[in-house]
């Protein structure tokens, strides 16, 4: 390897011509002055051929030299064993790299190799050089920093607070579920302003629930309509109960509270007259709409029952049939006899 600078009777050489720093063309050169492990041996070497015959080096000036470059190249092997080390303690852990123009890439250190005298780590089936490792961290944080990202594309999802409908509430309800599954290291990963926004549109939708449920009581019949309403009605207005009954334990608790207590009123008596009128006219109202749906089949079949009692022709006393008979009975006993 060449000497970065001449050396000449022990001595470098100042050479301040501007031949000895440009090439070709009179452009610079790019002259790197790191001093490496090969060039420190060479001056070594250069110090001993050229030195001053009279005036020799000390014997301990040599022997300071030498230490000093086997510190040197100890030094060396020791970061080189380091870095080796520290590589292979990354298999097996979650990493996330640095891949410049294309963001970061995570994933687990499948295993360490070299290539061109580089440590390289392999991460989802590419080679990326260790410089590129941005983070370390262990399976919590991965899957944390993960399901956040994840959460956030979910969010990204949910339409603005002035677009939310009755019917995203499955969505709301699914992003509120996965937020409450991290954990609470997990929780810090995510962004302050997904969670403000999932808060507005729970928010939101407690108020279009509660709205939802007041306007369906309100289309349900009076105290006085079920108490004067026959049976075909009965099935008619337990089966609209039914509705409305699924909407209110749909509600959760702060979507209750929202609801006005005399809505609620309003609701719980309907409810009580329905089950006492139905009681009267022998129906049920436990239940949802497959019991509206039972008292339907109950009232076709007391029905066909009645149709078919209509047509039943009138059959004679029961005891006279029996007597008549027995009257038979006997005279084909006494007409065996005979014969």
């Amino acid at each position: 390897m060449a000497l970065i600078q001449e050396v000449k009777d022990g001595k470098f050489v100042e050479d301040t011509s501007e031949s000895s720093s440009t090439g070709k063309g009179g452009k610079k050169k790019n002259v790197d002055n790191t001093m490496g492990q090969d060039q420190f041996l060479q001056l070594l070497v250069a110090q001993m051929q050229y030195q001053d015959p009279l005036e020799p080096t000390s014997n301990t000036e040599w022997v300071a030299q030498m230490a000093t470059f086997s510190m040197v190249e100890s030094l060396n092997n020791m970061q080189q064993a380091f870095d080796k080390q520290s590589a292979n303690d990354l298999v097996g852990k979650y990493v996330f790299i640095n891949d410049g123009d294309n963001g970061f890439v995570r994933g687990k250190v499948d295993f360490i190799t070299k290539q061109d005298g580089k440590t390289k780590l392999s991460v989802n089936d590419k080679l990326y050089d260790l410089d590129q490792l941005d983070t370390v961290s262990d399976q919590e944080y991965y899957e944390g920093a993960i399901l956040a990202n994840d959460l956030h594309k979910l969010i990204q999802l949910l339409p603005s607070e002035n677009n939310l409908t009755v019917s995203d509430a499955g969505l709301v309800k699914s992003a509120r579920e996965e937020y409450e599954k991290l954990t609470e290291t997990q929780k810090k990963f995510v962004e302050k302003a997904d969670l403000d926004k999932l808060r507005a549109l729970e928010t939101k939708m407690d108020a279009l629930k509660a709205t939802e449920f007041t306007g369906s009581v309100g289309q349900l019949p009076s105290v006085g309509e079920i108490e004067s309403a026959d049976t075909e009605t009965l099935i008619t207005y337990n089966a609209q109960f039914a509705d409305t009954a699924k909407l209110y334990e749909g509600l959760t608790e702060s979507q209750r509270k929202k609801v006005a207590e005399q809505t609620i009123k309003q609701y719980e008596n309907v409810k009580q007259a329905l089950e006492t009128a139905s009681k009267k006219a022998g129906l049920t109202t436990e239940g949802s709409g497959d019991d509206a749906e039972n008292d339907v089949a109950a009232l076709l079949q007391k029905i066909l029952e009645e149709l078919k009692a209509q047509n039943k022709p009138e059959t004679e006393n029961p005891d006279d049939a029996g007597s008549e008979e027995g009257e038979d009975s006997s005279e084909s006993t006494e007409g065996t006899a005979n014969s």
